[in-house]
């Protein structure tokens, strides 16, 4: 994934008793994140700072950092997003789920194990059918969160579920450099095999799964070889996209518009139809490839400026013409929004809630989930969480709750 927009979000957590993170290139840190078809990683900047503390009184540890990672939203027009928040410097990291119900953000619990329950990603079949992935595994049955076993593979970092009690998950171990993949029944986790370039790169990443049907997923993510200091000239990261058939996954070949490429997000809306998002030239300029059925082809997508960084981090596709990505630019500092109109890739401003005394407004855009009636984006900012939904051409920030 590309490096610089991570990088904020998890100085941020590190900070907060936890660096949710695992490599990126460049020795950057990488975050998770996704929903149901059409969400990506988190993004992140280093321009935020820790924010004043207020006291959680159900442990007693110092509230530092709430964060949505994830969101997916259905057509009845509700939503789910999930994520985590932290209690100081020895505080544990504990789940966080909030409702949209058409009208606002409601908290919802989300029971936990003790240290680490992050979710990163959700992705619900129906309203009374959602499965979280992160550090733990929760399902949804329409009145609670409830912990379900953990995927054989490890923790997951992006989850689609295509139909009630059918959920594919992807993700990376804490050792280790090969991707997991696992498929949720509703009940048990069955393990499948996913295959690695050959030759077998050193490090290899499945960023965010879209799922179609049943019978047809798409994952995608990264494969680097060669020294991570760059400008190092055996440094190679190349975008990576694994079809599921219904029985198997299979590598496809992608297009690399430059020597360090990858895929941070990914939405299928139909087996024939999918847009997957992330970033060029290691970082420096944003990246959008499109798969017709048959192959991916690269398409043009705008740039605010080149300072540093410009990445897109997550997608959602309410249809074959209509995709919206967000993420990141200059350095991580703002966020970005674009829109395909089944032509061209336009450029959305995403509005900053005003910041505090001494810092400045930031929007960290971490998943987007769209319906042809609207686009829901969820994340953080000053250490808060964040969503913005747009109907019509504008963004709007809505209140979200924070834990108390």
């Amino acid at each position: 994934m590309a490096a610089g927009a991570l990088a904020a979000l998890a100085v941020l957590a590190a900070g907060c008793g936890t660096g949710h993170a695992g490599g990126g290139p460049a020795g950057q840190p990488r975050l998770r994140a996704a929903a149901s078809p059409g969400t990506g990683r988190p993004a992140a900047t280093g321009k935020a700072t820790a924010g004043k503390a207020t006291t959680g009184k159900a442990t007693g540890y110092v509230k530092r950092a709430d964060f949505l990672t994830g969101v997916t939203c259905l057509a009845t027009g509700t939503c789910v997003a999930v994520g985590w928040y932290y209690y100081g410097a020895a505080g544990p990291g504990l789940p966080l789920a909030v409702r949209w119900n058409g009208t606002s953000w409601l908290p919802v619990p989300a029971p936990g194990r003790g240290r680490g329950d992050l979710l990163d990603s959700v992705s619900c079949a129906t309203a009374s059918s959602c499965l979280a992935v992160g550090g733990l595994a929760e399902a949804w049955a329409g009145t609670r969160w409830s912990i379900v076993p953990g995927p054989p593979g490890g923790p997951m970092s992006s989850v689609s579920c295509p139909a009630p009690g059918s959920c594919q998950a992807v993700g990376l171990p804490p050792s280790g450099t090969r991707p997991v993949a696992a498929r949720w029944d509703g009940r048990t986790w069955q393990a499948e095999p996913v295959p690695r370039p050959a030759p077998v790169p050193q490090n290899l990443t499945l960023a965010a799964i879209s799922c179609a049907t049943p019978r047809f997923c798409m994952a995608v993510g990264d494969a680097s070889r060669g020294a991570k200091a760059r400008p190092s000239p055996s440094y190679r990261d190349s975008t990576l996209a694994e079809r599921w058939n219904g029985s198997r996954w299979r590598i496809l070949p992608t297009p690399n518009p430059s020597h360090a490429s990858e895929f941070s997000g990914v939405s299928c809306p139909a087996p024939t139809a999918c847009v997957a998002v992330g970033s060029s030239a290691g970082g420096a300029r944003t990246l959008a490839e499109r798969w017709n059925g048959n192959r991916w082809t690269v398409q043009r997508t705008p740039d605010i400026g080149h300072i540093g960084y410009s990445a897109l981090t997550a997608v959602s596709c309410a249809t074959v013409a209509d995709c919206t990505a967000v993420g990141t630019y200059n350095a991580g500092a703002s966020g970005i929004a674009e829109h395909w109109d089944g032509a061209r890739w336009t450029i959305q401003r995403l509005p900053a809630p005003p910041g505090q005394p001494g810092e400045d407004p930031l929007v960290l855009p971490a998943s987007v989930s769209c319906t042809p009636a609207a686009c829901t984006m969820v994340g953080t900012t000053q250490n808060k969480t964040l969503a913005e939904r747009r109907t019509g051409g504008r963004w709007i920030i809505e209140p979200t709750p924070n834990p108390a």
